[in-house]
C-alpha cells in the first residue's frame, strides 16, 4: 500500500492560499468599497480547512506508522514450516515428503 500524501499537500496549499488572501485583506483594508471583508473570510475558511487537513494527515501518518511497527516480520519464513509440511508431487500422483 502506497502512502498517499494528498491531504498533506492540499493542506499546505490551503494554508499558503489563506496567507495570500490575508495579505490582500491587509492591503485593501483601509480603502472604501473594497473586497477586504471577502478576502478576510476566504483567508479564515482556507486557514481552518488547511489546518484540519494537516491534522488529519498527521493522524493518518501516525496510525500508519503504528500499523507498520505492529505487523509481524516475515524474515523468518523457513522457521514457520517443518519438513513434514512440504510435499513433493511426482508423476505417480502420490505426494511424498521432501528429502532431507
Amino acid at each position: 500500500m502506497k502512502n498517499k500524501k494528498t491531504k498533506f499537500i492540499a493542506g499546505i496549499c490551503l494554508i499558503i492560499q489563506a496567507a495570500a488572501f490575508f495579505l490582500l485583506f491587509l492591503i485593501y483594508m483601509n480603502k472604501k468599497r473594497s473586497l477586504a471583508n471577502a478576502f478576510a473570510a476566504v483567508a479564515a475558511v482556507g486557514g481552518v480547512a488547511g489546518a484540519a487537513l494537516l491534522f488529519s494527515a498527521k493522524k493518518e501518518a501516525k496510525k500508519h506508522s503504528e500499523a507498520i511497527e505492529d505487523s509481524p516480520e516475515e524474515d523468518d519464513f523457513e522457521a514457520a514450516f517443518d519438513e513434514d509440511d512440504i510435499f513433493c508431487a511426482f508423476e505417480d500422483g502420490e505426494p511424498q515428503p521432501a528429502a532431507e
